[in-house]
């Protein structure tokens, strides 16, 4: 049983889960040392707790059943437990697409063996353009790519874990992001990762490629990270946004300004002006360690907005149920949501129609 994974994945610890389940943490510790075992009524009961599937509790999986490709920046932290319930989330997606007559989508491939910053700046444009953002900030990132057909998940990872990435031509391309990250945090790692489904799909067919962990340096890094960038902040938004500081000191002030503006750190505006020659690269990385020096290096000063709630599969789903293709216990599990809650969701849809 994955009982210690997907708590700890949670975020809960044993007591908090035990007086949730009404047993003891002593009770829950032993069931995950597998020195006794829970009850399948109490098997069925944690799931809930944890909002995961029977079959990825109980680490059971079908030999026929499909394997979703999966690209990690850090494959080792992709347990066994995790993928297979990030694995089982995108197939349910998928599946609820399937009986709404929704097409999956996937963005172009543009195979790209090296880092050339000239092609990715080229491509965050076309990106953009897919957008249909113009030189407009991005706003929600999460949403926008959610509406654009790609499957968007926030979901509680590892804290040195940004987030995944993966695909298959039937269920099209998912993008897993760590929920208790920063909002810019967020949305550039979501960027991040559709850099890697355009750049780098045929990495997620090798598990091998991907079995070391890679830095900074690694070309294919610099590629997803340049793409991000270029999407959140493009060359002629940084020169208008920059020009009058060229080659000078940036203001902190004007650092936060453009923060709360384009949604993206402060970190990644200092990266690109470095990148576009509008300061220096040492310039940049000055900056940059006086801000790390400040708030340490994954802390900024000015929160943004929290992402607003994603809201494409629970469509999705009230649609299928309206339409009786689906039960309510079956949305309620792919919805991570408890029976009665979506009992009552489901009339407020219902009442909506009629009204």
């Amino acid at each position: 049983m994955n009982l210690r994974e997907l708590r700890e994945l949670s975020g809960m610890n044993q007591e908090t889960l035990g007086e949730l389940a009404g047993v003891t943490r002593q009770t829950i510790a032993a069931w995950e040392r597998e020195d006794r075992e829970p009850s399948m009524q109490q098997v069925v009961k944690l799931c809930r707790i944890l909002k995961v599937p029977l079959d990825v509790m109980l680490g059971l999986s079908e030999a026929s059943e499909p394997v979703l490709l999966f690209r990690a920046d850090a494959a080792d932290t992709l347990s066994p437990a995790l993928k297979q319930l990030l694995t089982r989330k995108a197939f349910d997606y998928g599946e609820i697409e399937r009986l709404a007559g929704t097409l999956p989508n996937l963005p172009g491939s543009r195979p790209m063996a090296t880092f050339d910053e000239h092609i990715v700046e080229q491509v965050a444009n076309e990106v953009r353009d897919w957008l249909g953002v113009e030189d407009a900030p991005l706003g929600d990132v999460l949403s926008l790519l959610e509406g654009k057909g790609l499957k968007i998940f926030l979901h509680k990872l590892p804290n040195s874990v940004s987030g995944f990435s993966a695909y298959t031509d039937e269920v099209g391309g998912a993008i897993f992001v760590n929920a208790d990250h920063r909002t810019e945090r967020q949305y550039f790692t979501a960027l991040h990762e559709l850099s890697h489904l355009i750049f780098h799909r045929k990495e997620y067919q090798s598990p091998a490629s991907t079995s070391a962990k890679v830095g900074r340096s690694d070309p294919r890094e610099q590629a997803a990270n340049f793409l991000a960038g270029a999407v959140l902040l493009p060359r002629t938004i940084m020169e208008a946004e920059l020009h009058p500081y060229r080659n000078r000191w940036l203001p902190f002030s004007l650092l936060a300004d453009i923060k709360q503006r384009y949604s993206v750190s402060m970190r990644t505006i200092l990266v690109r002006a470095g990148q576009l020659g509008i300061i220096s690269s040492r310039q940049s990385f000055q900056q940059i360690a006086k801000i790390n020096a400040k708030y340490g290096k994954e802390d900024e000063p000015v929160d943004l907005k929290r992402p607003e709630s994603l809201r494409r599969l629970n469509r999705l789903v009230y649609q299928a149920l309206i339409e009786e293709k689906i039960t309510t216990s079956k949305a309620a599990e792919v919805l991570g949501e408890p029976v009665y809650s979506v009992k009552e969701e489901l009339g407020r849809w219902l009442s909506e129609e009629i009204g």
